[in-house]
């Protein structure tokens, strides 16, 4: 049972070309999601650009690999903000589309069948119909369905999109609201899991676009994955101009003053820009200010990572009675969202099986992924050697787990086994290998730049340390700046 077989990224060796400078208008760090959006939403309107990314795949974290044939994807669970009919323009993923120019249809969304949360004995379920999701508190939750509506009311008057959105705790709001306290951690753990960087909770604005996206939007998955959003924007970046560099590290941002000056390269070439959108990371951008000398500020330096192991088996979910899309499980009635003290976690997680998005179940092979928090630090300390007998122990422990909350499936276990074409898994490793984030982590940093600006004039951050999560999330954030920090300023 191997590692997750994304492309290494260590590059080949680089001849110096440290007498080389190049001058640009606008230099993006970074080809994940936000810095694609950005970089084509910039091009769009004429302005030079040069993408830089460390590593030979675009994505980051939501990128894809292939493997004996299959193509696997890394980040990509769910896409949020399922555009339905009643949605109308206002679907964030509409605008999305519209301020890229990619028609929504090339997406080919599927949308989700069910999902679930179950927490001990008490489950919801959701799909993308809101009605649904409300009869479903009220069935399981009589008595609080009055302080539900009333949180909601008070959600939609809450200035949640906006960068000014004060950031305060769920918890303590959800405690407050009056609603039952199982409903309030049922409602933080897909939040959380789905965007959240603070430790045991989740700032409240963050949690409002989160739900507005998984409950009263929905969920949905392009049938070809995420390259069907990778591969669009690919193509607008050649079709525009932009020069994509690849292999491209970024060894330090010099400044001079209130500004950022020029970016130089490991390769030693220096590229000077009027303007720079990072979108490695509040910590991440620090570390390469080396002149500077910023010391490492713990308060703003992300914990939460995770393990995730993927199953390729013959047949579909269906032939096993498991017709759900996503579970979120929790074994007791209060939910703890952190950095385990060991490896992993097992008191909560998520469930993913991406082959029940959709109505066609033509399929001969699926996929089932388990995710469950894990410790970066635990991880790394081990030897090669511990590493690959401790994945091969959790790739396990974490299927036994898993089946526990499917439909006879611990019943089922033997007949998965000889099902099984294929495991992979990847590690808080992993995720530090191919994001460069700091700890793994797979949100940043606590601390959140809705507006991207920095002490720096013309330097902005935009992804996950701007605080606009999820896929949808992250490319919106990025067009933002682009917009209002460098288009609208001319």
């Amino acid at each position: 049972m191997g590692s997750v077989s994304l492309p290494h990224p260590s590059l080949s060796p680089v001849k110096s070309i440290s007498s080389q400078i190049t001058s640009t208008e606008v230099v993006v760090i970074g080809a994940g999601l936000a810095g694609l959006a950005a970089a084509v939403r910039l091009a769009m309107f004429g302005k030079k650009v040069i993408l830089l990314e460390k590593h030979y795949v675009v994505g980051g974290l939501n990128s894809f690999y292939a493997r004996k044939g299959r193509k696997f994807d890394v980040g990509l669970h769910a896409l949020t903000n399922y555009p339905s009919p009643s949605s109308g323009k206002s679907s964030p993923l509409l605008k999305l589309c519209r301020q890229l120019r990619i028609p929504i249809d090339e997406l080919k969304l599927l949308p989700q069948s069910h999902s679930r949360i179950t927490f001990g004995e008490q489950s919801l379920r959701f799909n993308n119909d809101f009605q649904y999701f409300l009869s479903q508190v009220e069935e399981a939750f009589p008595s609080s369905i009055d302080a539900f509506l009333k949180l909601l009311k008070m959600m939609e008057q809450f200035p949640a999109y906006s960068v000014d959105a004060e950031e305060l705790s769920t918890r303590s709001i959800l405690r407050d609201s009056g609603i039952d306290p199982l409903l309030g951690e049922m409602l933080l753990c897909p939040t959380c899991y789905y965007g959240s960087a603070r430790p045991d909770d989740i700032d409240f604005p963050t949690f409002i676009m989160l739900f507005d996206a998984i409950f009263k939007q929905g969920l949905s998955r392009p049938e070809d994955g995420i390259r069907a959003i990778l591969n669009p924007l690919t193509a607008k970046l050649k079709e525009l101009g932009v020069d994509r560099r690849m292999n491209s590290a970024v060894r330090s941002i010099q400044t001079k003053g209130d500004k950022a000056k020029e970016v130089i390269l490991e390769s030693g070439e220096t590229i000077k820009a009027e303007k720079i959108i990072s979108t490695c990371g509040i910590r991440e951008t620090e570390s390469l200010l080396q002149e500077n000398c910023i010391e490492p500020n713990e308060a703003q330096t992300g914990q939460f990572s995770i393990i995730e192991s993927i199953r390729v088996f013959k047949g579909h979910p269906k032939d096993l009675s498991w017709d759900e899309t996503v579970i979120f499980f929790n074994r007791s009635n209060r939910f703890v969202y952190d950095c385990p003290k060991g490896l992993v976690d097992l008191e909560s997680g998520v469930i993913c099986m991406p082959d029940n998005y959709g109505t066609n179940h033509q399929t001969e092979e699926s996929k089932l992924r388990v995710t469950h928090p894990a410790n970066f630090h635990r991880w790394s300390q081990l030897s090669e050697a511990q590493y690959l007998k401790e994945k091969n122990y959790w790739e396990k422990t974490m299927l036994d787990n898993a089946l526990s909350y499917l439909p006879g499936g611990l019943e089922k276990r033997e007949l998965l086994h000889q099902r099984t074409e294929l495991l992979d898994t990847f590690t808080p490793k992993t995720i530090k290998r191919f994001t460069s984030h700091i700890n793994g982590t797979l949100y940043g940093s606590p601390t959140k730049k809705r507006d991207g600006s920095t002490k720096y004039k013309n330097l902005y951050l935009a992804g996950t340390d701007q605080g606009y999560v999820g896929i949808v999330g992250a490319m919106l954030g990025g067009i933002a700046v682009a917009n209002n920090q460098i288009l609208r300023a001319g």
